[in-house]
């Protein structure tokens, strides 16, 4: 056996990567074309993502593209939340290039979200491409390499999580970075610093989750790499420490590469109302047992897409695309062939390893694995919807299609070959057939959970038959491949095409949406434009949520440039309201000029009222009361007798003690400038005393008296605040935090580091060797 294996490593020897060939055009054609046919509606502008895309995406690209676009940096956001940090949330991708980009198709202050769906849309050809040239590096041939990438690229999971852009946008570099790691691994430097230079961008797409994911898949790669290459005492061997240094060396540029985006975001998520997370809040959007099934029937449990939501499966309707490991009928069907080929290949061993791996930890507290990642291994903890390590089931079910692939379509196969490979696609369609007709029958579904009502069990038992239908289609295809004359010619395109077909039978509608996000957001033009015009040149808050309902978007503010008090953003901050004893005494607090209303003409109906009781933005206060920890604050500012405009309540001692009893008549405070990252005042008081702004305390945020450095204070538990002496002081308040200066020098440094090390080979062989003798 072992010589058998070597024979069939030694005939599929390792390719190289050639852009330039024209079967190699041809095939990222097909990938290209496929791609951009799936998502076709959206790119002709009659259909748009939806869900997170609407409301956090768009938005988010649109503020971060018009900031850049106007030549400012968007650190600090004061449009969202009553103002918190914009680029230290990873998810706001301010420095992944290609989001970065769309700062240069920003017109009259506005993105236009066709752009953006372009750039997601790519990042599927990407994927696909890709692992098109991850397959070829394994020696696999065109064939079935284009089947790996349309495998990859059109697998459940990256269907159902298109409006996760930062999902899509993050594991299509996964093949890329993998093909780069493997030549590190095989003792080619510039492809440590290539590999470097792709895993440290891929984390400022912004999923960190699956990010951690990745590190960990590498880190098994690695140790599967070592320990296959190297046995015994060649562990301790020359080449099996060089191979470890190389992949030290790919992980440690790869993340100061990200230092500028990943130690602010780690500061945000230390704040955040995420900080901390039970192992229940982690069992969310976890795989249960009885959804395996949806590997050969994806929507048995219904389904939650832009048209609407069906699902009635374990958990909520997110659950569905959270949930999604349909991979396709023939990837399905060529992962399970592949097992005839684990003996033979060792990659196809580590795949089918990882795949099953992946599996038992995507089903959370209902297998084994999960419990003890959170547990023991570091960064498992912060992080729900395990079942999103389905992703590697997808990934790992591309490429051992692409090895089963080029066995049938390119091996030696001898007779007992084609008995084997057709015992198990009969074995699968009439596992198939059984699962169809189990489905007519009322036991099986109530053993699965499947409600009663008809019209339920009608979209069950048809989406079973039509599992049934696309398998038998995808087993006639194969069995043409396994026809003893020996597969058609081109047989892979057909593949190709069956699987296409089958996807979009699958998801080619789910994320069809009919709400056009730049129409949706100018819904609200004519609140946003009164709001503006009974304003004036003054800087205050909208409140535009109460219990009833919200009469604009949450994210409204990033779009129009007006300030909420609310948002839609994952890393909320945990001081994002101050404490009081009324509602109305919050908003005052926040500086709320309007407020959202329940109309009493219409009851039904909301509306923004102006208040007469709001405070300023700026003020001067002359009663201090220090309370050392949160428990004593929250009691205090709660309590009855709490007046915020007589007293203000810091953390910490003032370096100027206000002796009391200023006269409020006397003071003023005029903010004169207001830019996202840069606040100016001019402030009059008659005594000392502690300057109170409605504007968020936050880490970074520095302040500088006529020139002299001051410390900001955390006042009224969330609010900044300064002490100032009596006269009158021009007031400097920048955001400029300390773990994007530190994290940008850590960039800068690796990428000098990895320009130098891609750059030196290239100029030693430039450099002519000495001839002839020393004069």
């Amino acid at each position: 056996m072992a010589g058998r294996k070597k024979q069939r490593e030694t005939q599929r020897p390792e390719r190289a990567v050639a852009l330039h060939e024209p079967a190699t055009a041809l095939a990222l054609g097909v990938l290209l074309f496929a791609a951009l046919f799936f998502f076709r509606s959206h790119l002709l502008g009659t259909a748009f993502l939806w869900e997170d895309f609407l409301y956090h995406d768009y938005p988010s690209r649109t503020f971060a593209a018009v900031s850049l676009a106007g030549g400012e940096i968007p650190l600090w956001n004061p449009y969202t939340f009553s103002g918190m940090p914009f680029l230290a949330d990873i998810q706001k991708t301010v420095f992944y290039l290609p989001m970065t980009a769309l700062a240069l198709v920003v017109r009259d202050g506005r993105l236009d979200p066709w752009w953006v769906q372009l750039v997601i849309i790519l990042h599927y050809a990407l994927a696909g491409g890709g692992m098109f040239f991850l397959a070829r590096s394994y020696g696999l041939r065109r064939g079935p390499s284009v089947f790996a990438g349309a495998a990859f690229m059109l697998s459940g999971f990256m269907i159902t999580h298109a409006i996760h852009q930062y999902i899509v946008t993050l594991v299509a570099w996964y093949p890329v970075i993998l093909l780069c790691f493997r030549r590190a691994l095989a003792g080619e430097w510039r492809w440590v610093f290539l590999g470097a230079l792709v895993l440290g961008h891929s984390i400022l797409a912004g999923f960190p989750q699956l990010s951690l994911y990745f590190y960990y898949f590498l880190l098994a790669y690695f140790l599967f790499e070592l320990f296959s290459t190297h046995r015994g005492a060649a562990l301790l061997s020359r080449p099996a420490a060089g191979m470890a240094l190389r992949a030290a060396a790919v992980v440690a540029l790869s993340v100061m590469l990200a230092a500028v985006q990943l130690l602010p975001t780690m500061e945000l998520a230390e704040l955040s109302q995420r900080a901390q997370i039970t192992y229940q809040k982690a069992t969310e959007g976890q795989l249960s047992w009885i959804q395996l099934v949806t590997f050969f029937s994806p929507k048995a449990f219904g389904t939650a897409g832009a048209a609407g939501y069906e699902f009635y499966g374990p958990g909520t309707y997110w659950y569905y695309w959270e949930t999604c490991v349909y991979l396709g009928v023939l990837p399905l069907i060529l992962s399970l062939l592949s097992l005839r080929l684990f003996r033979r290949d060792r990659h196809v061993a580590f795949f089918l390893g990882y795949a099953l791996f992946a599996i038992v930890f995507a089903l959370g507290e209902n297998g084994v694995l999960h419990r003890i990642f959170y547990e023991v291994v570091p960064g498992f903890s912060t992080f729900r919807n395990a079942a999103r390590m389905g992703i590697f089931v997808a990934f790992a079910a591309s490429i051992l299609s692409a090895f089963t692939l080029q066995e049938l379509l390119h091996g030696t196969r001898t007779a007992r070959d084609l008995r084997g490979y057709r015992t198990i696609l009969a074995a699968a369609a009439g596992a198939g057939a059984l699962l169809w007709l189990l489905s007519l029958t009322g036991g099986f579904r109530s053993a699965l959970g499947v409600p009663a009502d008809p019209a339920v069990v009608s979209t069950f038992s048809a989406d079973a038959g039509t599992a049934f239908a696309m398998l038998l289609t995808a087993a006639g295809v194969l069995l043409l491949v396994l026809r003893p004359a020996g597969p058609p010619r081109f047989a892979w395109v057909a593949l190709v095409a069956v699987h296409l077909a089958d996807m979009l039978v699958f998801g080619g509608s789910q994320n069809n949406g009919t709400t056009d996000p730049e129409e949706y957001f100018a819904r609200s033009a004519g609140l946003v434009q009164a709001v503006r015009a009974q304003g004036g040149d003054e800087i205050f808050r909208v409140n535009t949520r109460i219990r009833e309902g919200m009469v604009m978007d949450r994210n409204q503010g990033m779009m129009d440039r007006i300030q909420l008090m609310e948002g839609y953003t994952p890393l909320v901050l945990q001081r994002v309201y101050p404490p009081g004893n009324s509602w109305d005494q919050v908003l005052d607090m926040m500086n709320a000029k309007f407020r959202t209303v329940v109309d009493p003409a219409n009851p039904r109906s909301l509306r923004l009222a102006a208040s007469d009781t709001y405070m300023p933005r700026a003020s001067m206060v002359y009663e201090v009361k220090v309370l050392g920890d949160s428990a004593s604050v929250h009691g205090f500012m709660t309590a009855p007798e709490f007046d915020p405009r007589a007293v203000v309540v810091l953390e910490e001692d003032p370096p100027v003690r206000p002796a009391g009893g200023g006269d409020e008549r006397a003071w003023q405070a005029r903010v004169t400038s207001y830019g996202l990252n840069r606040i100016t005042l001019e402030v009059t008081t008659p005594a000392d005393g502690i300057l109170l702004l409605s504007e968020i305390h936050y880490p970074g945020w520095r302040a500088a008296v006529d020139g002299v450095p001051q410390p900001v204070l955390r006042a009224n538990w969330n609010q900044r605040a300064v002490a100032l002496g009596a006269g009158s002081h021009a007031v400097v308040m920048t955001y400029e935090p300390e773990p994007f200066r530190r994290g940008g020098w850590i960039t800068l440094a690796a990428l000098v580091l990895c320009g130098a090390g891609l750059a030196f080979p290239r100029f030693r062989r430039r450099v002519p060797a000495p001839t002839g003798d020393a004069p």
